[in-house]
């Protein structure tokens, strides 16, 4: 059975849920713990990677290099990795800093149809002795020879593994087998996955996606991310040593979730109504605070506008679009 190696969203994907408040003092004191966890890489920055902070998607309270400084003081043996999507990020405003801060692991991350808006960030990473990851987004709104082709470019253009983002939580576990299946059998590339709560599943698609070979997977500790939060680190540590007799201790992970847990009770994400339709939807379970505030503000039912948000196929970072879509349909 190929070896599954952890990858740990609590200190990205959590910012969301933070609304981006991060700080240096809590990365320094999570990575200490994680750096003894065995966990193979800790992401780290704003919740839309690097050079994301803005007041559109939300504005990061510490810089990415802060942040991604007292991780790299604290990470002996585990890897530090970040995310990154063209568009927020450049190569010489982010990437460059980011290279020289001594970061191990960049991901690359695009909507799933737009695989080809990640060459010059994935060849220019490829050519400076990194490990470079692709990311597809919204990895359900494409069929699977389409997907196939899409992580194709990705390989093409230098990345070591492809990863498959369930970003809106709408992946049962068959599914999840289906798509990891289809790329290994296809591309001799790793495949990893990247699960979201919105119908309760990310540990079992996680789960899915281990018995399907992926090499990689990642969780939160907590479940402490965007929406409905992601799979649960811990949760898939403590599931894989029974399934799998994972060697990995469950304990020191357990440790890792406590620390959330105490810090940032009040933030630990939940599955709500709002965040099962999104995953029913299929939308970007990230938008879930801006669906109940403008839905509140306008009198308008949550379901109707997460339905019709799918019907227009919003993707991360189009939140403006959200209002605009509300008022269409009180106009109706």
């Amino acid at each position: 059975m190929t070896e599954t190696r952890l990858y740990d969203v609590t200190l990205r994907d959590g910012n969301h849920a933070l609304r981006h408040t991060l700080s240096s003092k809590f990365v320094r004191s999570y990575c200490e713990k994680a750096d003894q966890s065995g966990v193979w890489a800790v992401e780290v920055g704003h919740g839309n990677g690097l050079g994301a902070s803005s007041f559109l998607v939300g504005k990061s309270v510490e810089s990415d290099l802060s942040l991604l400084q007292a991780a790299r003081e604290s990470l002996k043996k585990t890897k530090l990795a970040v995310h990154s999507i063209p568009g927020f990020a450049t190569i010489k405003r982010d990437l460059v800093p980011a290279l020289e801060f001594g970061v191990d692991v960049f991901r690359v991350a695009t909507h799933v149809t737009e695989a080809d808006v990640s060459q010059k960030h994935i060849e220019y990473l490829s050519n400076n002795n990194v490990i470079v990851h692709g990311v597809l987004m919204m990895s359900h709104m494409i069929d699977l020879k389409g997907l196939v082709a899409q992580a194709k470019l990705m390989k093409d253009y230098g990345a070591s593994a492809i990863i498959l983002m369930d970003s809106a939580g709408f992946f049962i576990p068959r599914e999840v087998a289906e798509r990891v299946s289809a790329i290994k059998n296809t591309l001799e590339v790793e495949v990893g996955f990247h699960a979201h709560n919105n119908l309760g599943l990310g540990v079992g698609n996680a789960m899915s996606a281990i018995h399907e070979g992926a090499s990689l997977v990642d969780g939160a500790s907590m479940g402490l991310g965007a929406g409905a939060g992601n799979a649960q680190l811990e949760n898939i540590v403590a599931a894989s040593s029974r399934e799998f007799s994972l060697k990995s201790d469950v304990y020191s992970f357990l440790q890792m979730s406590k620390l959330v847990e105490e810090s940032y009770f009040d933030k630990l994400p939940r599955t709500t109504s709002s965040s099962t339709q999104s995953g029913l939807a299929g939308v970007f379970s990230g938008y879930a605070p801006q669906v109940s505030a403008i839905s509140e503000e306008l009198g308008l039912d949550t379901n109707t506008l997460w339905k019709e948000m799918a019907n227009r196929k919003l993707v991360a970072g189009q939140e403006s679009m959200i209002r605009e879509i509300a008022q269409d349909l009180m106009n109706l």
